[in-house]
């Protein structure tokens, strides 16, 4: 495949040439100095800008600014976070992580800050253009190695955007060897069903050349489950799917996405696991062609969806809940008596958010953590 650089500059990530303009105008930019203070009032910002003053490569910034910021957060606002699977993606190669989604900024903060902790090379992270709300956004995010899909396009854009997107990603995992996060949809799960989108899996080959199973097979698709005890924007998620039942016109808008960003990393989280499956080469040769390409991609996000299932970590909560819903004692075994009454404590808690229809609302509310138990166990 002939790559010709400049066709990125609208979508890539910063160079190295490029951090030293970008940091001036984070420093300069309000709004940056704003996020700084109110995740950390207690660190005089002069202390930040010298810092930051001193970085002159990405490495650097994802090692001395990124990392700082998400070993604060998990300590601040989890109950730890745990990996598992870095075995699977060894050395000298370039993967496509496809990830389950649920928090908009540290699912790939998580992964990337373990990465650096391990002196592995950080990922490339997908992120879409509706979030880059501001410009300071757009250079923080830039200077972590981000890069940006597009949203909101017509139909004639996104064709042509789409490819775009597939011959950076193929370029950077087949001629770079750099490996590229991404979520398995577009959007954060909204109820807990997990479910890779076909058309994300379009994408990925439209650059390609040869059979759909050939093609994904050159990008060493990895798994990668994502396991929140606490899902930091629950009640939000619910008040969004509620609204769109009960109005059909209803839309979020800018600010809710500013709150979803700020939300999900300060609200409760409890523990959070991070599980890397084996790249998925051997079972998509192994796999049996189907009767056309659309079939084949069903197929194959079906295979994707069962790897991320597997690699799920329950909590009690998701037991709790997938117990009540389905009427049964079937996974009493797998929480005690405190913890039911905590999971139902909590969810009785998040409930006096709702207006509305209150019983719908937390049915809602226990499906998000129940949906991982009935994909990964079944009914």
């Amino acid at each position: 495949m002939d790559i010709n650089e400049t066709e990125f500059e609208e979508i890539r990530p910063y160079y190295d040439s490029e951090v030293d303009g970008a940091i001036s105008r984070l420093l300069n930019e309000s709004g940056f100095r704003k996020t700084v203070k109110y995740f950390f009032p207690d660190v005089p910002f002069e202390m930040v800008e010298n810092m930051l003053r001193n970085i002159h490569t990405i490495k650097d910034f994802q090692t001395q600014f990124i990392a700082r910021l998400v070993n604060g957060i998990e300590k601040k606002y989890t109950s730890g976070v745990t990996f598992s699977g870095l075995e699977n993606i060894p050395e000298g190669k370039g993967y496509l992580i496809v990830s389950n989604h649920r928090d908009i900024i540290l699912d790939s903060a998580f992964l990337n800050t373990y990465l650096a902790q391990h002196n592995r090379e950080t990922s490339e992270i997908a992120i879409g253009s509706n979030l880059l709300i501001f410009p300071w956004i757009t250079d923080m995010v830039k200077l972590n190695r981000t890069f940006v899909v597009k949203r909101n396009l017509s139909v004639k854009e996104l064709m042509v955007s789409s490819l775009v997107q597939s011959k950076y990603i193929r370029h950077t995992i087949i001629d770079k060897k750099t490996s590229i996060w991404i979520a398995q949809r577009e959007g954060r799960t909204k109820n807990g069903d997990d479910k890779t989108q076909g058309s994300v899996l379009k994408m990925f080959n439209m650059a390609a050349q040869g059979d759909v199973i050939s093609s994904l097979s050159d990008m060493n698709i990895v798994p990668m489950s994502i396991s929140y005890e606490y899902d930091p924007v629950d009640i939000y998620k619910v008040i969004e799917q509620y609204n769109k039942k009960v109005d059909s016109t209803f839309k979020k808008n800018k600010v809710d996405d500013v709150s979803g960003m700020r939300n999900g990393i300060t609200c409760e989280k409890g523990r959070v696991n991070i599980h890397l499956g084996k790249p998925i080469n051997e079972d998509l040769l192994k796999m049996p062609k189907a009767a056309n390409k659309n079939l084949q991609y069903d197929e194959i996000a079906k295979l994707i969806d069962k790897k991320i299932y597997q690699g799920y970590v329950l909590y009690p909560i998701n037991y709790v809940t997938a117990d009540i819903l389905s009427g049964s004692n079937k996974f009493s075994d797998k929480y005690t008596a405190q913890e039911k009454e905590k999971a139902v404590n909590y969810i009785e808690t998040q409930a006096k958010n709702f207006s509305g229809d209150i019983q719908m609302q937390k049915e809602m509310l226990m499906q998000i953590y129940a949906n991982p138990v009935f994909n990964k166990l079944g009914h």
